[in-house]
């Protein structure tokens, strides 16, 4: 294997993409739960403080995911040659009637 697959780009792309779809489904998530629980947090008088935490814990999901991609961007030949490596293995393998 060369030292810049375009297999390695594909599938780092594919994590980021799938990274980004779930954060935005987590943020869609804290907001149904949010608006579903307006009314109760309204009764408690919890409406701000709810606001804050749920910001807060969006905004570290945020960071997290942000850091995970750029992590992977730096290192995507350290971390993805060894998949494409058993991948590759397992496809010769069958190849060969293994």
């Amino acid at each position: 294997m060369s030292h810049h697959d375009p297999r390695v780009d594909g599938m780092f792309r594919r994590d980021s993409i799938a990274a980004l779809g779930a954060l935005a489904l987590v943020w869609a998530l804290y907001a149904f739960i949010y608006y579903t629980m307006d009314g109760v947090f309204a009764e408690l008088g919890l409406n701000g403080l709810m606001s804050i935490l749920a910001l807060c814990v969006l905004l570290l999901n945020f960071v997290a995911v942000i850091a995970m991609i750029r992590h992977y961007s730096e290192d995507r030949t350290a971390i993805y040659s060894r998949d494409l490596y058993y991948l590759d293995l397992l496809r010769s393998n069958r190849a060969g009637g293994r």
